[in-house]
């Protein structure tokens, strides 16, 4: 399980990466008079795109910590 988690913090610096990647992207692509609004725009992107990877992660550590429980509870 190691190797999973390990993983899983991998791709989460990346989504993170993502946001802020979004953000200047969306500055620069409406550099002029509106370079906040497209930074805000950006922004929303990037927090669209990476919450589903946070949403999947956190689903992912929840039910590690359910079977967790189960296997210590588990009769021997």
């Amino acid at each position: 399980m190691g190797f999973k988690n390990l993983v899983i913090t991998v791709v989460n610096f990346f989504a993170w990466l993502g946001i802020i990647v979004a953000t200047v992207v969306g500055y620069f692509a409406m550099k002029g008079d509106y370079e906040y609004i497209g930074a805000l725009i950006g922004f929303a992107v990037g927090c669209l795109g990476s919450g589903i990877w946070f949403v999947l992660s956190a689903i992912h550590q929840n039910i590690q910590t359910i079977r967790d429980i189960a296997v210590k509870q588990r009769p021997q």
